[in-house]
């Protein structure tokens, strides 16, 4: 009991910190914009960071130092200052709850990026679009964002953006209640934030993974992560998340049955959510609060939170359908801009074709013409000859035909060899791997003569395995000549599906099982059912069809 009172004691400690902390550092960007009177670039960029700075703590703010910022930068032609405050904005406006605004400002800053080659900021715009997509409840976007904001950023070896983006698929699988699956993301972000020292992202990480374990009832376990998350906020100055571990708290108390902490913790989150209009907390902090006087038998105040709750829900429900409308809006805007673009595009590319078949056409027509008149007095001398010409071409073509055919047929059968060559080449090579692990724990338990002749066996061992990557190549390039246009149909059918959803195709295609997938491409089976799992959703497959058949379909299609 006297230690959750400290701990209660430390919170709001770390909440007085946080301020002082942000207020050190805006301030001393605000010294050094006062510095930079003139319109420059270093303008445009204090302005920008001064506004990225504002984004968790005072987002209308934010909104003006990136407004002045992009008015600055379109005068200067300065591309990277314009693409940034663009992201400045789209952030802001989301944490206003505008999702048509923050969406139209993160697709333009993803297009600006991409037109001055800075992958990395095209990459974080996307990942930012699909958190936008996660609030208005859209969260099968948002994963598929996510997803592919990973791609980007494991191309570009960001590995502390790939950790902030498992936070977010965390926060969704979580909303989901897949679990365990969100505990393996979270957990992997955690590690990933601890070896680069981001302290915003390992408190996000501790946060989520309270969260969780509050869910699964693993109270020890919430504890712990609770009070990381607020030991490692005091680095930064997130209102949003110290709130929340307030409320997190408080609900963990609760369920100790510590119902006076809990009581202080989630009063002093519901004064702070409401000094800030975080309305989700707010709500969370009735929730908890009518849950807390129920337990301890003050029904009629346990109402009044229960009436407040219900109130504000309401509300927010209204909020949330105006937000979704207005990211509705914005998808269709987009559809129509791309529309047009493309019917121009087709119109133009029709009347050029129009221009050269009527050229050709005339051409042709003279040249028709005189060959005509050339050939006119000798076609009926050669027409009996012709046809037995043709007569005898037929049936040349169509012996040639019946041999190229069992050509081909034997051809097909090589490649099926082949493919299953390569196939049981990929499990195979899984299998060794992990023979060379077991080989190399047996090293602990050895002697040192024994050690070296161990290393020295592995060593030779992995210098003859083939890059995995170029199997992979070799096996699609093999796969693709025994089912020809299996990937093209499955794109055009599904143009968003991924990389991975394709590997996972083609090995489904081949009737690969679970077990013999997961060796193939080195993960868990675990894994590989979630991968089928999200790809039929993706393939928008009915639960009583079999992707097999499905694959099947497509290629007799």
């Amino acid at each position: 009991m006297r230690f959750n009172v400290i701990f209660f004691v430390i919170l709001i400690v770390s909440g007085y910190l946080h301020g002082q902390n942000h207020e050190t550092t805006v301030d001393s960007l605000e010294r050094v914009l006062k510095g930079l009177p003139a319109p420059n670039k270093d303008r445009v960029d204090a302005l920008n960071d001064l506004g990225y700075r504002y984004w968790i703590v005072n987002s209308n703010k934010s909104i003006a130092n990136g407004s002045e910022a992009l008015t600055l930068a379109e005068k200067l032609n300065y591309p990277h200052g314009i693409a940034m405050a663009k992201r400045v904005l789209g952030v802001a406006y989301w944490t206003l709850g505008k999702p048509k605004l923050a969406l139209e400002n993160l697709t333009d800053c993803q297009n600006a990026y991409s037109e001055i080659g800075d992958l990395e900021g095209a990459a974080n715009c996307l990942m930012n679009s699909g958190m936008v997509y996660a609030d208005i409840g859209d969260l099968d976007k948002a994963l598929d964002i996510y997803e592919s904001s990973i791609e980007k950023f494991t191309k570009l070896n960001l590995k502390s953006r790939i950790a902030t983006t498992f936070n977010k698929i965390g926060l969704v699988l979580i909303q989901e209640n897949q679990l365990p699956e969100a505990r393996e993301y979270l957990t992997n972000a955690l590690n990933m934030h601890s070896d680069d020292g981001f302290f915003y992202g390992m408190a996000e990480s501790h946060n989520l993974l309270g969260r969780l374990f509050i869910l699964e009832n693993e109270l020890e376990q919430a504890d712990y992560h609770l009070k990381k998350a607020t030991a490692l906020g005091d680095n930064v100055n997130d209102v949003d998340g110290f709130i929340g571990n307030l409320i997190q708290y408080g609900k963990l108390q609760r369920l100790r049955g510590e119902y006076e902490d809990s009581e202080n913790l989630l009063l002093e989150a519901l004064e702070k959510a409401t000094q800030n209009k975080l309305r989700k907390y707010i709500l969370e902090a009735y929730k908890e609060l009518k849950l807390l006087k129920k337990e301890q038998g003050q029904l009629e105040v346990s109402l009044s939170f229960y009436d407040a709750f219900i109130k504000l829900r309401d509300s927010i429900y209204d909020t949330d359908k105006s937000k979704q409308i207005a990211a509705l809006e914005f998808n269709n805007e987009l559809t129509n801009k791309e529309k047009e673009i493309e019917l121009l595009q087709e119109s133009r590319h029709s009347r050029t074709l129009m221009n050269v078949f009527l050229s050709l056409l005339l051409v042709t027509l003279a040249i028709t013409a005189l060959l005509m008149l050339r050939h006119q007095k000798q076609r009926e001398k050669k027409e009996t000859e012709l046809l037995r010409s043709k007569e005898a071409l037929a049936r040349t073509e169509l012996e040639n035909a019946a041999l190229k055919q069992r050509e081909l047929r034997q051809q097909l059968d090589f490649k099926n060899k082949e493919l299953t060559s390569y196939t049981l080449n990929f499990a195979q090579k899984n299998e060794l791997f992990l023979q060379l692990l077991e080989s190399i724990n047996l090293l602990e338990d050895t002697t040192q003569s024994k050690r070296t002749k161990l290393l020295s066996e592995i060593k030779g061992t992995i210098k003859q395995q083939v890059n995995v990557d170029r199997d992979w190549e070799d096996f699609r390039r093999h796969f693709e000549e025994v089912h020809t246009d299996f990937y093209s149909r499955l794109k055009e059918l599904h143009p968003k599906i991924s990389a991975n959803d394709l590997k996972i195709s083609s090995l489904t295609r081949l009737n690969l099982s679970i077990k013999e997938t997961a060796n193939i491409l080195g993960i868990s089976p675990e894994s590989v059912k979630t991968a089928r799992y999200r790809l039929r959703k993706k393939l928008g497959i009915a639960p009583d069809k079999e992707l097999l058949d499905y694959f099947l379909d497509i290629e007799k299609g």
